[in-house]
């Protein structure tokens, strides 16, 4: 006699799903109805309530994978910031149209942070992008260096932490002159941007991607 081990599902004739456990010369059988299997998966199969509590303000993407990690995109919403390059701060700063991305753990600590460029008008997935004028980002990935990104309790708090980022003292990290029109190095960048207005970024400064909104929220997904 052959032995057997591992376990065999089949069908048999009165439509029973059988269940041979096999170890060795012993063979244990165990019958399961049809219905009572097609209930234990569908039982099994059931999502949980997702509960994000009070989402951050200018929310326009949430999502939340199978082992509890989550990705939430808020627009920034204003068009000027105050930054430091160096030891020169300049204050009401002028952005393009600025989109963050933050990945979080079950945990609610932030393990990535990822930042985009959107065109003017109504937010869609279409939404083109451009390439990201200033330092400390490749891609759509941002480098915070040896910054720590704070635990937060609630989604909502991370309403501030574009401003936060933002305000991180600067440097040349990842900057690159051919990443705009002006081709310019960073120092002379932002001298040249600091008394422009938001608008001059899409007639003189931006340069397009080729990417969209949908690739920025979809980035580490199958569905792109």
């Amino acid at each position: 006699m052959n032995k057997v081990t591992g376990l065999r599902f089949y069908v048999n004739e009165d439509f029973n799903l059988v269940v041979e456990d096999g170890c060795g010369d012993t063979v244990k059988h165990k019958v399961i109805s049809l219905n009572t299997f097609c209930r234990l998966i569908d039982n099994s199969a059931k999502l949980k309530d997702i509960e994000t509590g009070l989402l951050p303000e200018r929310c326009i993407a949430f999502r939340e994978s199978a082992d509890g990690t989550r990705f939430i995109a808020l627009e920034l919403g204003r068009e000027n910031m105050d930054m430091t390059y160096e030891n020169t701060k300049y204050d009401n700063f002028p952005v393009p149209r600025l989109i963050y991305g933050f990945k979080l753990s079950r945990e609610n600590k932030i393990t990535e942070v990822s930042v985009a460029v959107a065109g003017r008008g109504k937010l869609r997935e279409s939404t083109e992008l451009y390439k990201y004028p200033f330092s400390n980002v490749a891609g759509f990935n941002m480098c915070i260096g040896q910054n720590a990104m704070p635990k937060i309790n609630a989604l909502h708090q991370l309403s501030g932490l574009p401003y936060y980022i933002f305000s991180m003292p600067d440097n040349n990290d990842r900057y690159s002159p051919d990443r705009t029109k002006l081709n310019m190095e960073y120092r002379t960048m932002l001298e040249h941007l600091k008394d422009k207005s938001a608008d001059y970024y899409y007639s003189d400064v931006l340069i397009k991607s080729g990417k969209t909104l949908k690739d920025f929220i979809y980035k580490d997904t199958k569905r792109r």
